[in-house]
């Protein structure tokens, strides 16, 4: 009895492992406004439609928490203004 205890609980962890990650671009407004109520501000999730830097007019939706969306555009901030520091002009 203790081994079919013991074999359905680590089935139902390994099952739990394998669970597909969320598909929140998928979701639609109201689906994300659901899934958002009580987190913290930055663990809620935020989603962007892009266009793809093909110079196609293919949309992406990219989806992050807040947190992520934050670093992104710190890291984004400081690649600009890395390009900006120039050499000086002889």
């Amino acid at each position: 009895m203790k081994k079919l205890v013991i074999i359905t609980v680590l089935g139902l962890i390994t099952a739990a492992c394998a669970t597909p990650p969320t598909n929140f671009a998928g979701m639609s407004e109201a689906e994300l406004l659901a899934y958002n109520r009580g987190k913290p501000v930055m663990e809620q999730i935020y989603c962007e439609d892009r266009k793809q830097r093909t110079g196609t007019h293919i949309r992406r939706t990219d989806c992050r928490t807040v947190e992520d969306w934050v670093e992104h555009n710190f890291r984004t901030q400081q690649t600009i203004q890395t390009m900006a520091v120039g050499r000086p002009f002889n």
